[in-house]
C-alpha cells in the first residue's frame, strides 16, 4: 500500500513534490496553493491533483502525511487542521514566528498522536552526517567553529515581516543554528552585531549580522549570516576545529558538497571528500516517509524547531540590545 502525501504551499513545496516522486511507494494525492497560476503550473508539471484550499483537499481524501510549505505565520493553523485529522506533519522551517505558536503546534500533535517533523534538511546532508560520525567517533567534538552563511536577495514581504518569516536571521539562518545544535549541543549565550545594512525598504528588520555563540560544552562559534551576498556568488563555508582535526566544508549556498580535513598530528596530509545531494533534501523527505511507514519518531521534531527559533530570536535581541543574551 502506498503512503498518501499532500503538499501545501508551492514555493519550496515544489522541491518536496519532486523528491516525493522519487520514492516508488509514495502517492501524492493533492497539492494546495492559493495562487491559481502557481497551482495550475505545478499540477501540469508534476501531474498531481490541484486544490485551492486545504478544506477542499481534505474533503477529497485524507493523506497519511503532509508537507506544510507555506509562510511561517500559517504553520500553527495548518498544523492544527491536519493534526486533528490524524495526519503526520513535515513542517518547513522556521517552525513559526512565535515561541507560543511552536508550543501549540507541539501540543496539538501530541494530543492527536501524530508526529511533527521540522524541515531542517542539513541534518540529512551526507557532508554533515559524515562529520558528525567523525566528531563522535574519531576527531572529538569541535571546540571552534567559523561559518559564512550569507544568502542572496529575497524580496517576498512575508520573509521580512517580523510576525511571519522574521527576516533572514530567522527564516534562513535557522538552518545553521539547527546544524550547530545537532553537531555541538545546546547554546549558553549569544552575542551579535547586526542591523539593516542593505535593504532599507524593509527597515527596521535586521538584514545581516555577525554573531558568536558559546555552547554549554564550552565550544564557541562565529557566524556571518543574512543578506550579505547575491545568489550567483553565495557560498556555504564552515570550518570545524577539534583537538585532533581541522575540517573545512565548502560549496555553493545550501550545497556544502566539498570537504577537506587534516589530522593535527600530521597536517601535511590533506584528505578530501565530495558528496552528492549535499543539501540533504532527498534524505529529509525519505526520512519523513520512512517514519510514516514504520510508525517511528523523526530524528528532528517540534522541540528542535522551538529551540532553534529561541536561539534566532536571542541573536536578534542581542543585536538590538548590543549585549550578550543567554538562552
Amino acid at each position: 500500500m502506498k503512503i498518501k502525501i499532500a503538499v501545501v504551499g508551492l514555493g519550496i513545496g515544489k522541491a518536496h513534490i519532486y523528491y516525493y516522486q522519487q520514492i516508488p511507494d509514495v502517492e501524492i494525492i493533492g497539492v494546495v496553493d492559493t495562487n491559481p497560476d502557481v497551482l495550475k503550473d505545478a499540477a501540469e508539471k508534476y501531474n498531481v491533483r490541484p486544490f485551492s484550499s486545504v478544506e477542499e483537499l481534505l474533503k477529497s481524501d485524507i493523506p497519511d502525511g503532509v508537507s506544510i510549505c507555506t509562510p511561517p505565520s500559517s504553520h500553527l493553523k495548518l498544523t492544527q487542521i491536519f493534526a486533528k485529522k490524524h495526519v503526520h506533519i513535515l513542517c518547513e522551517k522556521p517552525m513559526a514566528p512565535r515561541v507560543s505558536d511552536c508550543e501549540k503546534m507541539i501540543e496539538v500533535c501530541e494530543k492527536n498522536e501524530v508526529f511533527l517533523m521540522i524541515g531542517f534538511k542539513k541534518r540529512f546532508s551526507p557532508t554533515y552526517l559524515f562529520l558528525k560520525n567523525k566528531f563522535e567517533n574519531e576527531f572529538g567534538l569541535p571546540k571552534w567553529v567559523f561559518a559564512k552563511f550569507a544568502l542572496g536577495r529575497v524580496e517576498r514581504q512575508w520573509f521580512w515581516d517580523e510576525n511571519d518569516g522574521g527576516g533572514p536571521i530567522v527564516e534562513n539562518t535557522v538552518h545553521m543554528i539547527d546544524l550547530l545544535h545537532f553537531l555541538l549541543g545546546e547554546v549558553r549565550t549569544v552575542y551579535a552585531e547586526g542591523g539593516n545594512l542593505f535593504m532599507p525598504e524593509f527597515a527596521p528588520q535586521i538584514d545581516s549580522a555577525i554573531f558568536t555563540m558559546r555552547f554549554k560544552n564550552g565550544a564557541m562559534a562565529g557566524i556571518g549570516a543574512g543578506y550579505a551576498s547575491e545568489w550567483i556568488f553565495a557560498k556555504e563555508e564552515v570550518t570545524f576545529t577539534s583537538e585532533k582535526a581541522v575540517c573545512e566544508v565548502k560549496g555553493p549556498f545550501d550545497k556544502p558538497q566539498n570537504l577537506q580535513y587534516i589530522y593535527r598530528n600530521n597536517p601535511s596530509q590533506v584528505f578530501e571528500e565530495k558528496f552528492d545531494d549535499a543539501d540533504g533534501f532527498s534524505g529529509e523527505i525519505k526520512h519523513f516517509v520512512d517514519c510514516i511507514k514504520n510508525n517511528s519518531i523523526p530524528v528532528v521534531g517540534g522541540n528542535d524547531g522551538l529551540y532553534a527559533l529561541k536561539v534566532c530570536r536571542a541573536i536578534k535581541s542581542s543585536a538590538r540590545r548590543k549585549k550578550p543574551v543567554s538562552i
